[in-house]
């Protein structure tokens, strides 16, 4: 009898195993739907490109766009998340919100700087409440990145207390960072300075 190369059996094997009746596994109707409806999709979008090259680059960017914003919300979700985890106390309870600091908790806290005999920064406070009052008239337009400097710059105030302004500034940065002399008078003469009335600029 003649001998069959290994090789040849082999093959001849896998062809008959091949064949969808010895295909045991069992059939799954949801996925061989999703599967037929996908090739159907990629078919269409493959007719769409020959028939209509516009119609065909537009519903790419609708597609495109559509994945960027997916991808920013999640971005954001994720962003939301993780500063929400961070801003909570060890208990896992949200911290406590941090006082409103208006222009009358800078007068509060630079009146207490000045009884514990800490003027230079007394005067760094009052000038806060100063240019808070002053925001709140429409006068300034304050920023806490901007400096004492930048506020009596950009204030809309008439000539005089333009000037008025900017001698408080001088002061401020002359006991606060220049060495100059800063006591209880120094404090309450700044003080004085800076209350009453502060006109706009054109009356």
């Amino acid at each position: 009898m003649p001998q069959v190369a290994p090789d040849s059996l082999r093959a001849a094997l896998d062809s008959v195993f091949r064949s969808p009746r010895y295909d045991w596994r069992p059939d799954d109707a949801a996925v061989a739907a999703v599967v037929r409806w996908w090739r159907s999709l990629i078919a269409w979008i493959g007719g769409l490109r020959d028939a209509s090259p516009l119609l065909y680059r537009a519903l790419i960017v609708l597609l495109v766009v559509a994945l960027a914003a997916v991808l920013a919300h999640a971005l954001w979700v994720l962003v939301r998340t993780v500063r929400g985890a961070a801003e909570t106390s060890d208990g896992g309870v949200p911290a406590e919100p941090a006082t409103r600091r208006d222009a009358a908790w800078y007068v509060g806290s630079a009146d207490a700087l000045a009884a514990e005999g800490r003027y230079a920064e007394a005067l760094q406070r009052a000038f806060v409440a100063l240019a808070l009052g002053l925001d709140a008239r429409g006068l300034v337009q304050y920023q806490p990145s901007r400096t004492p400097a930048e506020v009596a710059r950009e204030a809309r105030l008439a000539d005089a207390d333009r000037e008025r302004l900017r001698s408080l500034v001088r002061t401020l940065y002359a006991c606060a960072f220049g060495g100059a002399p800063c006591g209880p008078d120094e404090y309450r003469a700044w003080r004085a300075q800076a209350v009453g009335d502060w006109r706009a600029a054109g009356r």
